[in-house]
């Protein structure tokens, strides 16, 4: 079923102000919107995937192209679309415009998805991984409005970074910049390292969760797990009712992403970093970022940074490539 805003809704105005179309997709939807010459959202959607499309990269192809043609039509009589924007959880090679690595959807490396989309859509296509696209909407409308270095951090279906340095997204040599679900972390102290995104992206926060709750079966996720299971946003709504397994685990999981950006922290003298993905999940682990970054950073370099949440929510990748698109 499509989700849509409601047609009274102010920011989904008549179609014919549209100019620039953003798809993204994230873990369990494709999100779709379309933005106006300054970025205003004027109407946003998801939609779930369909069960092929998950399996075979041709089948999200086809759904990718048949959503992002409805809009075209629903906006066509203006002729006004001026390029369209795509947001992958995962890398993106700017040269070649291949999606070369990819969190929970088929593979696309082995296609050329980009001349496919540019052919269907009849428009300029422009590709971009998922952190890099919700930290230019963040730039542009967001909390880091007039800020020069920082990072916004996304955990979701992937775990990656935006990296602004004066005041500009930074891509890397290939397009790479920002992989920090790759680095690799000591979760327990113990020596043996493990990439940060294997502990902390969402999926691995479900299965990290699943596996404690073989040792407490007093948590509410217990109930879930024995009638099929919980995800990601089933573990936030715990710990908002204050399970306290559901807010260890989330507090836990910001502890393991500050053994990562601690360093980064260190390294670029970064004023801010920007927590984004599920809106619902910053309250802990900001904190939990927080503390244990305090103690693995200078202090003087702990000082400079501050750690917030986005302003923006679902809808930040959507917004921020279709404005990357337009450039």
């Amino acid at each position: 079923m499509i989700q849509t805003n409601s047609p009274n809704d102010p920011s989904q105005p008549a179609a014919t102000q549209a100019s620039h179309l953003g798809v993204d997709l994230g873990g369990r939807h494709i999100r779709i919107g379309a933005i106006d010459s300054t970025g205003k959202l004027l109407t946003f959607r998801r939609e779930p995937y369909l069960p092929e499309s998950l399996e075979n990269p041709q089948a999200l192809t086809a759904q990718i192209v048949a959503s992002v043609k409805k809009i075209i039509e629903d906006y066509a009589a203006e002729g006004n679309i001026k390029s369209a924007g795509i947001s992958f959880p995962g890398l993106v090679n700017q040269k070649t415009r291949r999606v070369v690595e990819i969190s929970r959807l088929p593979d696309f490396s082995g296609i050329d998805l980009h001349s496919e989309l540019s052919k269907a859509f009849g428009l300029p296509v422009l590709f971009e991984n998922n952190a890099n696209s919700a930290a230019y909407a963040e730039l542009m409308h967001g909390v880091a409005q007039g800020a020069g270095d920082w990072l916004y951090l996304l955990i979701g279906a992937n775990v990656s970074a935006g990296i602004v340095l004066g005041g500009k997204l930074q891509r890397g040599k290939s397009g790479y910049c920002g992989a920090i679900g790759h680095m690799s972390i000591d979760p327990e102290r113990s020596g043996d390292s493990v990439m940060l995104e294997n502990m902390v992206s969402a999926e691995n926060i479900v299965r990290r969760t699943r596996d404690r709750l073989q040792r407490d079966k007093t948590s509410s996720l217990s109930r879930l797990g024995a009638m099929g299971g919980f995800n990601y946003d089933d573990i936030i709504s715990a710990a908002h009712n204050e399970d306290d397994l559901a807010k260890m685990m989330l507090q836990r999981t910001g502890t393991f992403i500050a053994m990562a950006i601690s360093d980064v922290i260190s390294l670029l003298n970064l004023e801010m970093i920007v927590v984004g993905g599920a809106p619902g999940s910053r309250q802990f682990l900001i904190p939990a970022m927080a503390e244990e970054a305090s103690r693995r950073t200078s202090p003087v370099s702990f000082a400079d940074c501050r750690i917030v949440p986005a302003d923006l929510g679902h809808e930040a990748a959507v917004i921020g490539v279709a404005m990357l698109s337009a450039l």
